[in-house]
């Protein structure tokens, strides 16, 4: 995977999806913000984690959004979390092969009536997995293990919100690169 300095994680718990990212604004080496949303909320069931390029997060993010819209508007119906997904995957990897591609990681949390919550794993690569928790980014490499151990299937809010204390704890502690503040969003039944 594309080395990003920037940590977007997520995780499914019971009756919702959580993503957090670092709140950093950077290129090269100055950082620009400490208070910059990489989380976009796509509809009212559905958010966008990004870690990469900012321009390309505005951009690209702000096409997906507008175009999940622009179909709700055109059929009537909002496209699954799945759909979503795979929708996004498609024009990443044509931008891949059109020479437009975008520098950044995805992870797609969505919570669907009857599915429930889901939450998918995209890289720049337009690599797509369902997933239960990931982590993109360097940060990944030291949040993983802490998601593997305390991540079950009956997590409550109360709960995913101490492992991602954990996971900031162990960022704050081991990554060289300061990450002072983190963004995290929720999506579940009620949006």
């Amino acid at each position: 995977a594309m080395a990003q300095v920037e940590g977007v994680i997520g995780l499914v718990g019971k009756d919702f999806t959580m993503i957090m990212t670092d709140s950093n604004c950077a290129s090269s080496i100055l950082i620009r913000r400490h208070d910059y949303d990489k989380i976009l909320e796509l509809d009212h069931h559905k958010l966008l984690g990004m870690g990469g390029d900012p321009a390309d997060m505005v951009q690209f993010g702000e096409y997906i959004q507008k175009n999940l819209t622009l179909y709700e508007l055109r059929n009537g119906f909002a496209l699954s979390s799945h759909a979503a997904a795979n929708y996004l995957r498609g024009e990443v990897a044509h931008g891949l092969r059109s020479g437009g591609m975008v520098a950044l990681d995805f992870l797609l949390g969505g919570y669907d009536k009857g599915a429930g919550p889901s939450l998918y794993f995209l890289d720049y690569l337009s690599a797509l997995h369902k997933v239960d928790k990931a982590a993109h980014g360097y940060p990944a490499m030291f949040v993983t293990p802490i998601l593997d151990r305390e991540w079950h299937s009956e997590l409550t809010e109360a709960q995913a919100v101490e492992i991602m204390e954990h996971c900031i704890t162990a960022i704050r502690e081991r990554f060289l690169i300061a990450m002072p503040s983190f963004t995290i969003k929720v999506v579940d039944a009620n949006g």
